[in-house]
């Protein structure tokens, strides 16, 4: 039953994959997400099902749109599997479960806006928006955390990126931190509570000053160019919602005790 399980989940993941996809896409130039049907990008012609399998399509059209033939980005598949399978690497390590629910809804929130900063340098408000009526629902219904927790955990989250960008503008006179990256940090706190939401912030500075550092290194960005920090703070709550108490737990014992 679990192996069924486990399958569907996955399937799941690559159909929700693909509805992200038009979101990425759509969101930043404020189209809407239902209308029109999916169509190619290039022609506007409208997809069949055939063309819109999650990651099969892609492969058997050879990268292109069957129709205009123009190349189809390889973010498409991309999401479209790393979706599935982090839905179900969350089912198997939280099962069917009100955490299970949360994380999915966090997750989801995540990749979508991960793509679209990566791509527009922005953290659409409607997406945050949307993580805080989750979190509030979630909390309200007992599935997330506790209402003390979640508090917490927004001030937390919200309240170091934004000492750090007011800081940065009165010191530094120059923007530290994006009014986005503090809105999803703000959400991202509600959902996972004050210790996940202080270790996702520490690894994502962890991450951005590595991947930072490496693009300086090898010219790909130069000093004063300006990098998303979205997809660190993403990569930061996704550590620390699979490995998050162990790594608080082995910090404890290692330093504390």
């Amino acid at each position: 039953m679990e192996f069924f399980l486990c399958i569907m989940i996955f399937l799941i993941g690559l159909l929700m994959g693909s509805f992200f996809n038009v979101c990425i896409y759509r969101i930043p130039r404020e189209e809407s997400i239902v209308f029109p049907p999916s169509h190619c990008t290039s022609c506007g012609t409208q997809l069949k099902w055939q063309d819109l399998v999650p990651v099969f399509s892609w492969i058997f059209l050879g990268r292109r749109c069957r129709y205009c033939n123009e190349q189809i980005s390889f973010r498409y598949p991309l999401i479209e599997l790393l979706t599935g399978i982090i839905y179900l690497l969350l089912f198997l390590k939280f099962g069917i479960s009100g955490t299970f629910l949360t994380y999915l809804t966090l997750c989801s929130i995540l990749i979508i806006t991960t793509a679209i900063d990566l791509e527009h340098q922005i953290i659409p408000n409607g997406l945050v928006l949307t993580g805080f009526a989750a979190g509030v629902i979630l909390t309200l219904t007992g599935l997330s955390t506790t209402w003390k927790d979640a508090l917490l955990g927004l001030l937390v989250g919200g309240g170091v990126f934004l000492i750090v960008a007011l800081i940065s503008e009165l010191i530094l006179k120059k923007e530290g931190m994006g009014g986005g990256d503090i809105k999803l940090m703000g959400m991202i706190g509600l959902l996972i509570g004050w210790k996940l939401t202080a270790l996702s912030i520490l690894l994502s500075i962890y991450a951005g000053g590595l991947i930072g550092g490496l693009l300086l290194l090898f010219r790909v960005k130069k000093h004063g160019d300006t990098i998303p920090y979205g997809p660190f703070i993403a990569a930061g709550t996704f550590i620390s919602i699979f490995y998050g108490y162990d790594l608080i737990n082995w910090y404890i014992r290692t330093f504390l005790y």
